[in-house]
């Protein structure tokens, strides 16, 4: 089995100079080495790590995490959208055609990582955690997934990529055929990119033929931003 690591160790700056982050980062460099570290200790076949800071190169990279000789690093250049969903989907895309094929993969977003509980389940085509899951508006954790291949990652991510372009524009009642009907007729703008991933990847889970296995819990946890203040999360 193989585990893949998105990060952005080093985000953008706005103009001003306001870093678009809630952590310094010295934190998130912290962050991603605790990630690699759990990983290492969790009997991995090989991890891979996928950044796309842009203030960053490859190099810097490499020498940033010079203590994981043994993870295999790539560095991206993008363009930083303001649905970072889209970054990583693109990220996790480029990184596909590199995984050796036929192994279990296990996606951890760099800022988490495994308990003492952790394990691979029982799954064939993907393993997740839920948020009211069955439900339309339902959703799944991207924080961290269980994946059957390299084969099955690329298929999904792609329908994923679809489902964030299309949605916007896709007619599901009354509402939205006046939207379109107005875009069309009014030349308005197109609606941004903003459904999130997490939603995306439910509704392509849902409608595909995927044998699916929701967990009530991956044994993962890390940091997230909260209202003003760091806040520790478990799923």
């Amino acid at each position: 089995m193989i585990a893949v690591v998105t990060s952005t160790i080093k985000p953008s700056t706005e103009q001003g100079g306001n870093i678009k982050s809630f952590y310094s980062f010295e934190e998130r460099l912290d962050q991603t080495r605790a990630t690699l570290s759990a990983l290492q200790s969790k009997g991995f076949d090989a991890i891979f790590l996928i950044d796309n800071s842009p203030l960053l190169n490859d190099l810097q990279l490499r020498e940033l995490l010079s203590d994981f000789p043994r993870v295999k690093l790539f560095h991206m250049q993008q363009y930083q959208f303001v649905n970072k969903g889209l970054n990583e989907l693109l990220m996790l895309l480029f990184i596909a055609k590199y995984l050796p094929p036929g192994q279990n993969i296990f996606k951890i977003t760099g800022r988490y990582y495994p308990t003492e509980l952790f394990k691979k389940p029982i799954f064939q085509d993907i393993a997740f955690k839920g948020y009211n899951y069955k439900n339309k508006t339902g959703t799944i954790s991207t924080r961290a997934y269980w994946i059957k291949d390299a084969v099955t990652f690329e298929g999904v991510l792609l329908k994923c990529l679809n489902e964030v372009f299309a949605y916007p524009e896709r007619i599901v009642g009354a509402r939205s055929l006046l939207k379109n009907l107005s875009s069309f007729f009014f030349k308005k703008t197109q609606q941004p990119l903003n459904i999130s991933i997490e939603f995306a990847a439910a509704n392509v889970l849902k409608a595909g033929s995927y044998n699916t296995t929701e967990l009530d819990m991956i044994n993962i946890e890390g940091l997230v931003a909260g209202a003003g203040h760091k806040e520790k999360i478990a799923e």
